[in-house]
């Protein structure tokens, strides 16, 4: 937690001050984000001194926690923010509706974005903070020492010849490798380019196929059989340490992975070599590019807050102000504000591939897909097969059950 500088209370002096409007914003993070909105509170006390505004910092998991609990006892900060994937629980009553205030200039931002990601029972209840987009990170210094080609145009055919080839040369090393948090993404994007088909449709009901789930299963067997990522016996050793905390990544024995943008910066800044970045695998005959692009955040405001009014100002600003999105920079994703966009893409403040996941992204992200339910018997069955536990029509056949029961279950909410 972070709070602004205050006079404490002269008692001495005759008069009373002016009370402050004190606003809590509680978001998640890393140090790069947290640093970023420290230097864009600044400013802003700094423009109106009247206002205090104190930060509360956590972790993704410890946000979400406390999201659900502050929601249900009417106890959120005056502005949370909270991921576009908690919208199927989120009790909409609790937050204001984001349109009763003109400060937010709502009718500036893309429509369908907030059509998209911010409705709730015809409440527009957050505003993006800005666009995350899913892509690959690499150890530029690795690609060098194994003569291979730029990774900016490869598709997974390519990520998989050149896995190949680079265990063959070196049977320690290995070109990818996939966090735990990270196979859901795969293994949705890889039904949606093979067959256009998602695992659960935006009506809760299932999507893809029995097929479609044992190709993906078998894609993930290709990944080890090849040598491209390591035997799961290793890989899952490191699988849930982010690449900067990973020892095979930091000491360059695995050279690249699959991230959201807007973590590539902590990424960049604590790995001990040169890190590139390029956009996501898409198969030449792809049907649907599969790229996840969605925001990083969404901003809302207590409904039971004494200062909303304020809240959304300071929203505002973080979202339209242009020097407070140079001092974000891409800690928080692409701006939704167009002229912010440019102006930090022009100026090289983001990485190109968040720019390439957002104009290469699927046409729809099904918030259901994302729901945690599903992305646990995802990563079961992936373990599943990659532990030789299960064949790959063996786990697709139990995998389609348990969809078609997590289906049931969000069709009745």
């Amino acid at each position: 937690m972070r709070k602004a500088s205050l006079i404490a209370i002269l008692v001495c002096l005759p008069f009373v001050l002016s009370a402050e409007s004190e606003i809590r914003f509680s978001f998640w993070g890393n140090e790069m984000r947290f640093k970023a909105m420290e230097r864009a509170v600044l400013l802003y006390e700094e423009r109106n001194p009247d206002v205090d505004i104190i930060l509360d910092e956590h972790s993704y998991s410890d946000c979400q926690q406390a999201f659900r609990i502050r929601t249900k006892e009417g106890t959120l900060s005056d502005i949370s923010a909270y991921d576009y994937k908690w919208t199927s629980w989120i009790e909409d009553e609790a937050l204001s509706d984001l349109r009763d205030f003109p400060s937010l200039d709502i009718s500036s931002l893309d429509e369908s974005l907030l059509e998209k990601y911010s409705m709730k029972n015809s409440k527009i209840i957050g505003i993006p903070l800005g666009m995350n987009g899913l892509g690959l990170v690499y150890n530029e210094d690795f690609i060098e020492r194994f003569s291979l080609s730029d990774p900016s145009f490869w598709t997974w055919d390519d990520i998989i010849e050149n896995g190949s080839k680079v265990h063959e040369e070196d049977h320690s090393s290995y070109l990818f490798f996939v966090p735990d948090s990270q196979w859901h993404y795969i293994f949705r994007t890889f039904i949606l380019q093979m067959s256009g088909h998602h695992i659960i449709n935006e009506d809760g009901s299932p999507g893809c196929t029995v097929e479609d789930l044992e190709a993906a299963l078998q894609f993930v067997l290709i990944l080890i059989e090849t040598g491209t990522i390591p035997d799961f016996g290793i890989g899952t050793l490191y699988e849930n340490w982010l690449p900067q905390r990973n020892e095979m990544w930091i000491n360059g024995k695995w050279g690249m992975t699959v991230a959201s943008s807007s973590t590539v910066p902590d990424i960049a800044s604590l790995s001990p070599f040169p890190v590139g970045t390029a956009p996501y695998p898409v198969e030449k005959d792809a049907i649907d590019s599969g790229v996840y692009a969605a925001p990083t955040m969404l901003l809302s405001i207590s409904e039971n807050s004494e200062h909303k009014v304020e809240a959304a100002d300071f929203i505002g600003y973080l979202v339209h102000d242009t020097i407070a999105a140079a001092m974000l920079s891409d800690s928080c994703g692409l701006p939704v504000d167009k002229h912010n966009a440019k102006s930090v893409s022009a100026d090289s403040l983001v990485y190109p591939m968040v720019i390439s996941a957002l104009e290469n992204s699927a046409a729809v992200t099904i918030p259901y897909e994302m729901e945690d339910e599903l992305q646990v018997v995802i990563s079961e069955y992936v373990h599943m097969v990659g532990f030789r536990i299960l064949t790959p029509d063996e786990a697709a056949k139990r995998m389609m059950d348990r969809i078609e029961l997590i289906s049931e279950s969000f069709q009745n909410k």
